[in-house]
């Protein structure tokens, strides 16, 4: 792998503008930017796509107002057959600035749903969003989420779990979308990076696990957690296919759930993209070559 680009994630500055994190992560030093498809309003996009190209910015992995099949606790119709469409107008919207990977998850049909009935429409939904995305050249990433604090936003929450799921799409650019936060406990999470590298998509997202996480919208910056990214990135690294380290923050200042004094969200948006990218290459520097 050549050195790693860095991007920001815009849900890192989940309260800021698309324009003020434009300009935010070209000064932070950042060459990539994750779009959040919500920031970029209603309408069309001519003056936001001359603003991104003005930027210097490449489009990382990017997110879809409607990023599911089945319901997440975000705004959006409960129904899976609208949710799928709101997902493949998503990725047409976002095919214009050139991602990277579009991210997407399966979301989660509820108990009352038939277990077998539910995936196959998971795999329909996915498999349609699949085909939009080729007809673009694009890749769809599938994330699975963590086991215990996002329980109730997806059917898939490891690495085999998550490939078993994309060979039953059976589309060729579908890929998993790796989150170091989702992933960074599950079982033999270095052995399963590595045995799967080639089926990561080339941009990941990154982050690190507060020791006392206090809800599933606390993350930190990288270095400032309990993670052993050094031996993820490692194993990323073997796999020979990551591009792209996108960081992601969730750290809620009252837009969700709670409201933490120390919310990243809260800081001066360049110092916090500074520092995650600081302990980002820090990380990188001190990567562990897999077993």
């Amino acid at each position: 792998m050549s050195e790693p680009k860095f991007s920001v994630s815009q849900i890192t500055t989940f309260n800021d503008s698309f324009e003020a994190d434009l300009a935010n992560y070209a000064e932070a030093g950042a060459t990539g930017i994750g779009l959040f498809e919500p920031k970029l309003g209603d309408g069309d996009d001519v003056d936001n796509l001359a603003r991104f190209n003005e930027s210097g910015l490449n489009a990382t992995t990017c997110i879809p107002s409607t990023l599911s099949i089945w319901p997440v606790p975000f705004p959006g119709p409960d129904d899976p057959h609208e949710r799928t469409a709101g997902l493949c107008a998503g990725i047409e919207r976002l095919a214009a600035f050139e991602p990277e990977v579009i991210l997407c998850l399966t979301g989660y049909p509820g108990e009352d749903v038939d277990a077998g009935q539910a995936y196959e429409i998971t795999v329909s939904g996915l498999r349609k969003a699949a085909q939009v995305a080729a007809a673009h050249g694009l890749t769809l990433g599938v994330e699975p989420l963590h086991r215990k604090l996002y329980e109730t936003w997806s059917t898939v929450s490891d690495i085999p779990g998550t490939i078993a799921l994309i060979d039953d799409i059976g589309e060729e650019n579908v890929r998993l979308l790796y989150d170091v936060y989702h992933l960074w406990d599950t079982e033999n999470i270095i052995e399963e990076t590595v045995r799967h590298g080639k089926r990561i998509s080339t941009s990941v997202h990154v982050c690190d696990w507060r020791a006392d996480t206090r809800s599933s919208f606390d993350r930190v910056l990288p270095g400032d957690g309990i993670m052993d990214l050094p031996a993820l990135l490692g194993a990323l690294e073997a796999g020979g296919v990551v591009d792209w380290f996108d960081l992601e923050i969730f750290s809620d200042d009252g837009t969700f759930e709670d409201d933490f004094d120390d919310s990243l969200w809260r800081q001066d948006a360049v110092e916090v993209i500074r520092r995650g990218k600081a302990g980002f290459e820090k990380a990188w520097a001190e990567r562990k070559a897999p077993a």
